[in-house]
């Protein structure tokens, strides 16, 4: 796998940032979640508070859903902590990738500067004894 070392490390940023929207996709999922379960629980102390029949016959399902609905926010809660320092770790990475490959790039680019200097020189060097040498 011929390429310079820029391009490797171009080709980790791409690969990195994909990594970091995928993070990013997964804690969006999660607070969706976290929404539509504050939203339900929401619901359940509604129709707990009604004063409709069907809902008073039913509120010891509302309680038991409701608890069931609490322990799965605290678990989404702490998932959405973890992923939220995942993003952050993932977007430090690519961002230090980045950094890298730009820097490998310069260096590259200062070495091509620098070759095609001396290149010159060395025709120029070359050249000029030849020329003022009398025949």
């Amino acid at each position: 796998m011929a390429g310079s070392r820029a391009d490797k490390l171009s080709r980790l940023v791409r690969v990195q940032r994909q990594i970091e929207r995928m993070t990013e996709n997964e804690l969006s999922r999660i607070l969706r979640e976290q929404a539509l379960a504050e939203a339900t629980q929401d619901a359940l102390v509604e129709a707990i508070g009604s004063l409709d029949p069907v809902h008073a016959a039913m509120s010891h399902h509302y309680a038991q859903r409701f608890q069931r609905l609490s322990v799965r926010a605290q678990h989404l809660s702490g998932m959405k902590a973890v992923q939220e320092k995942r993003v952050l770790v993932e977007k430090t990475k690519a961002d230090r990738l980045q950094e890298q490959a730009g820097e490998a790039a310069r260096n590259e680019d200062r070495l091509a500067d620098d070759e095609t200097l001396l290149d010159l020189l060395e025709a120029f060097l070359g050249a000029a004894p030849d020329s003022t040498r009398p025949a």
